[in-house]
């Protein structure tokens, strides 16, 4: 009897060992990934100061939209972005919309250099006051306007807005758990082309991306934000993406806020999806739709309930998908202490597992 509890005892450790010890099971286990998207907001619309027909329209969008970036509380929608960047402890992550509003004299010509919000310089100084060590490894700026703002007939102010597409990564991984190879951002060949009063502003947009090595394996992540007002002019952006930095040989991660549907069958998401790119959302179990967008009229403390999934993680390659969540959506849990939403947009996070 002692001799077969020896045995069996032997053929458990045995049974262990052999699991532990088949290749690649240990390796796929330290290759996850946590990755995440979020589109910050940028604080107010744009549709009507591009619609304005006269220059006393315009220069009251102007100074309205500046309004509604103050009257959004920057500072507390970015504290709130911070805590869930937090929570889910992300390796990389995606920003859209990472605005820079600045102010000067009106009427100077020389570009407004007084900043207002600088939203990734807020977002990096929250988040290492939460002892959370991230870096930006990948910026590109795209659409930088400047326009006069008249907010009474008193007070006037030049308003400059910029934005940007940004990679963040953690800074407090060793080189064995995550090297920067390399990195890259451009914007579109095919923007569009806005008239506003007469004079033509094109509105930039554009990707990042970074080769990554994360113990031992190689990836490409890719962060973009595609056109919203006009679909020819996203469906060229979509195909330069395709045709260009996800063009790789190597497994691809690509995030951001894609304007296209995924639920309703969106043109640009088809033409990931028929390019080989799966929808890390749709590949996993899901008990909710997994809506993102618009989470918020244009002041966000006007709540509304998404309707449409835009904000996407997809990946090509040696790739396999343990989790995904969509972050920031919950009235109960994710409001601000003002009652306003973090973004009008869902994050959505993903933890993957790089193959051999």
């Amino acid at each position: 009897m002692l001799l077969r509890q020896r045995f069996v005892a032997a053929f458990i450790m045995i049974a262990i060992l052999g699991i532990t010890c088949v290749p690649g099971f240990a390796n796929n286990r330290d290759r996850e990934i946590t990755v995440l998207t979020y589109n910050m907001y940028a604080g107010a619309e744009f549709a009507d100061i591009f619609g304005a027909q006269t220059q006393a329209e315009l220069v009251t969008e102007v100074a309205e939209a500046f309004n509604d970036v103050q009257a959004g509380n920057v500072p507390e929608r970015i504290d709130e972005i911070a805590d869930q960047i937090g929570a889910a402890s992300p390796d990389l992550v995606g920003l859209q919309e990472v605005a820079v509003w600045r102010y000067g004299f009106p009427q100077d010509p020389a570009p407004a250099t007084v900043v207002a919000f600088d939203f990734l310089q807020i977002l990096l100084n929250r988040l290492e006051a939460r002892g959370l060590h991230y870096v930006p490894i990948a910026i590109q700026t795209n659409l930088d306007a400047e326009l006069t703002g008249v907010f009474s007939p008193e007070f006037a102010l030049d308003i400059r807005y910029t934005d940007r597409v940004v990679i963040l990564a953690r800074a407090d991984l060793s080189t064995s758990e995550m090297t920067i190879e390399s990195t890259d951002a451009e914007n579109f060949a095919v923007n569009l082309p806005v008239s506003v009063l007469g004079t033509t502003v094109t509105v930039l947009r554009g990707w990042t991306s970074a080769d990554v090595k994360h113990r031992g394996k190689t990836y490409r992540f890719i962060n973009t934000h595609l056109e919203s007002f006009y679909e020819p002019v996203q469906l060229a952006q979509a195909a330069e993406l395709i045709q260009g930095p996800a063009n790789s040989d190597r497994p691809v991660i690509m995030v951001g806020d894609f304007n296209s549907d995924a639920e309703a069958g969106g043109t640009a998401y088809g033409m990931f999806t028929n390019a080989g790119f799966a929808d890390v959302w749709d590949l996993m179990p899901q008990t909710e739709a997994g809506y993102t967008w618009a989470l918020s009229g244009e002041i966000p403390n006007v709540i509304l309930a998404p309707t449409q999934r835009l904000d996407l993680i997809l990946t090509r390659g040696a790739v396999t998908h343990s989790s995904v969540d969509v972050l920031g959506e919950d009235i109960a849990s994710d409001l601000t202490p003002s009652g306003f939403r973090p973004s009008d947009h869902a994050a959505v996070k993903a933890s993957l597992v790089l193959q051999p």
